[in-house]
């Protein structure tokens, strides 16, 4: 039965693709943006008001998230949070007007199976706010937190650097994305544990949770800006979202104590087929694409006229 709390998982997700839509039409105004630059990055960031109004929404959609699971576990919300895919795809397809291959089509349908699998394996006994069960060590939600923070930053870097010699075809910006979702992925954590603790202010200013949103959360941003400035809409955002959502539901999901559900296997195979919906997403544009490409149309398009750019520096 769809109660409220479904609706406002689904809509969460919505309002974050939204946000990311912003993003996109950002991405042209500003310089090519690099991750070894951070001064420079942030500038162009919050001096950019079509990105802070992106900014805003995502901020709005992760209050909506949190006011979800309130009322649903995260096996609960998993279905919903992949459901939210076909939003993205509204706003990438026929208002971006970008493409997708039909092995990214399969990508998707992959996802959409594994959405419906996931409705099947939530615990639907679970009475609402049953999300948080037992309470983890704060040293140990830190220890997971640390390494789920450095881990896609240096990687980041790390495919950064690659790129500046790469002169073969496009990147379809799956490597940026899958970084970008380990971030959104550790900030959704955070944010779940302060969603249990909303009502005793004093605890929750004292837990980690609250902290460790601050740091993820604008880094997670960061990268969606410069994986968006290269990439398509669809890609990144589905890539990220996928990896979010999984890490969120097998890390999170167990940190907090909450209960496996018991159906036969069903949520271990939709786990995997959103694992293997990520690593079948091609790394790099069809070749017959990059003229179109460079024209801002077809399989990559349209990338947002990028018009005048101010001159780098920093």
């Amino acid at each position: 039965m769809l109660t409220s709390f479904h609706a406002l998982a689904v809509l969460s997700t919505g309002i974050y693709f939204s946000g990311l839509t912003y993003f996109k039409l950002a991405a042209p105004q500003m310089v090519p943006l690099r991750g070894d630059r951070p001064w420079r990055l942030v500038r162009e960031l919050l001096g950019n008001r079509t990105w802070l109004a992106g900014a805003t929404v995502i901020g709005v959609g992760a209050t909506v998230q949190a006011t979800a699971l309130t009322g649903l576990s995260l096996h609960q919300a998993q279905p919903m949070f992949l459901a939210g895919l076909g939003i993205l795809l509204v706003l990438a397809v026929p208002i971006l007007r970008e493409r997708l291959t039909p092995r990214e089509w399969g990508c998707v349908a992959l996802l959409a199976a594994a959405a419906f699998l996931f409705s099947f394996g939530s615990p639907a006994g679970d009475a609402a706010g049953s999300a948080i069960i037992t309470w983890p060590d704060r040293t140990l939600v830190v220890a997971i937190a640390l390494p789920s923070l450095l881990v896609p930053c240096i990687a980041f870097l790390a495919v950064d650097q690659a790129r500046r010699g790469a002169h073969a075809r496009p990147l379809t910006g799956v490597a940026l994305a899958i970084d970008a979702g380990l971030l959104t992925g550790t900030a959704e954590m955070a944010l779940t544990g302060a969603a249990g603790l909303s009502e005793t202010p004093g605890d929750l200013l004292t837990a980690p949770y609250l902290y460790i949103f601050a740091v993820t959360a604008p880094l997670a941003l960061g990268q969606l800006q410069i994986a968006l400035q290269r990439s398509r809409l669809a890609i990144v955002g589905l890539v990220a979202t996928a990896t979010a959502k999984t890490y969120l539901l097998t890390v999170a999901a167990t940190l907090y104590g909450e209960r496996w559900p018991d159906d036969g296997g069903r949520t271990a195979l939709a786990l995997a087929l959103t694992v293997l919906a990520i690593a079948a997403v091609p790394h790099h544009e069809r070749r017959t694409s990059r003229a179109r490409l460079q024209h801002g149309t077809g399989v990559a398009g349209p990338l947002v006229s990028p018009g005048p750019r101010r001159r780098a520096s920093g």
